[in-house]
């Protein structure tokens, strides 16, 4: 597992080999080009089709800190009586 750093500050964890000096460079200069949104949108995958890397798989904590900060905002909205 290898963290990166999109170009609009998300934090992501790829599951890939840390012996590969090369793509782990690759990566870094790609993704921290990218938006998080771009990545979601299939762009890493178009600039990494030339490679034999395989499946990513994306996880992004920031995701669930934004999701546990909706769900606060929304419940400390005033709700009417009988709710």
């Amino acid at each position: 597992m290898h963290k990166f750093v999109t170009h609009d500050g998300h934090k992501l964890s790829i599951d890939i080999d840390s012996k590969d000096k090369e793509l782990i460079s690759l990566l870094t200069d790609i993704i921290h080009r990218l938006s998080y949104d771009e990545i979601l949108d299939g762009e890493l995958e178009r600039r990494l089709k030339n490679t034999d890397l395989g499946e990513v798989k994306l996880s992004s904590g920031d995701d669930v800190k934004q999701l546990i900060f909706s769900l606060a905002m929304f419940n400390t909205i005033s709700k009417p009586p009988g709710f």
